[in-house]
């Protein structure tokens, strides 16, 4: 099978390049500077430089693939993100799934498969939600719900199946993302945002190990699956209990709380948004479409071999 990857470069996609080379495919990992080309070629990829926002490049790499796989992101790194610093994550979710779907019709590709997120159709009131659920949208997810219309959208009406893959909260150790969460767990600059104070319940989260979740793209392009799908590990967990377990394997006290609209103040609304509303759905109909299994079942099993990793 031939494979296209636009977000070759990133945490999930270097490890798409990785496994899918290790199943025997043959893997093109687009990138934009020798660094990517590199980090393509390490993993048995070839790089094709190109660019996202411009469809012949992608028509170029793309050509002769079965499965083209839209897995580029660019979520704020910043404390305090602002509206424009999602912009760029926005734009990739909009233009960049047009432009894919374009070069994926444009070379004829069997199947497209759509990085997500499973928070999109997190409940208002927090309850337990499924694939099949309406979804919820606030300003860091409105462009997912596009970026999932526009595929599917392209699907109808081209020659390949889509396939939206709705992930978890990843974390691995070379993640960004959770090397920060593990320095301020050590300093103990990373709290427990509301929940527990004042008789409210801990927000719950649904997460999923990286390496997880690039086996679940390669199980679901193998198994030529179509339509949507919620990829987290086999139990939900409170925000709570997660940033207490890394805690713990970190050797660091443990996290402390703070009101809500107090962590506002230092990490804005979208941050604490973010950790402060329940999304608990289950890989369930993932599982039964597939072999997949994910390897770090609960996030006790992941954050263990995080530490290690760390460490």
């Amino acid at each position: 099978m031939d494979v296209f990857i636009a977000g070759a470069t990133g945490d999930l996609g270097k490890r798409l390049v990785e496994q899918f080379t290790a199943n025997d495919h043959t893997v093109v990992g687009l990138t934009r500077d020798e660094e990517g080309d590199e980090i393509v070629r390490e993993r048995g990829g070839q790089p094709h430089r190109g660019d996202l926002f411009d469809v012949d490049s992608l028509v170029s790499g793309a050509t002769g693939a079965d499965v083209v796989i839209h897995a580029a992101t660019a979520i704020p790194t910043e404390t305090k993100p602002s509206p424009a610093d999602w912009e760029q994550n926005d734009r990739i979710r909009r233009e960049g799934v047009e432009n894919l779907t374009t070069a994926a019709a444009e070379v004829d590709a069997d199947q497209y498969v759509q990085q997500s997120i499973v928070w999109v159709a997190r409940q208002p009131d927090g309850s337990p939600f499924d694939e099949t659920a309406p979804r919820n949208t606030d300003r860091t997810t409105e462009s997912a719900a596009d970026a999932e219309d526009i595929a599917t959208t392209a699907a109808r009406d081209g020659p390949f199946d889509a396939t939206v893959l709705r992930c978890g909260w990843f974390y691995a150790a070379d993640s960004e993302q959770t090397r920060t969460i593990a320095e301020n767990l050590e300093s103990g600059d990373m709290p427990i945002v509301g929940g527990g104070l004042f008789g409210r319940k801990d927000a719950v989260v649904s997460p999923i190990h990286i390496d997880d979740a690039a086996n679940a793209f390669v199980a679901a392009a193998e198994d030529g699956l179509e339509g949507t799908y919620h990829v987290v590990d086999d139990e939900p967990v409170t925000v709570a209990d997660f940033l207490t377990t890394f805690a713990e394997h970190l050797d660091a006290g443990e996290p402390s709380r703070i009101p809500g609209w107090l962590a506002k103040l230092f990490v804005g609304k979208d941050n604490v948004r973010f950790f402060t509303s329940s999304m608990p759905t289950s890989n369930e109909q993932f599982r039964e479409a597939t072999d997949w299994v994910p390897t770090y079942s609960t996030h006790e099993d992941g954050l263990a071999a995080v530490a290690d990793n760390l460490s």
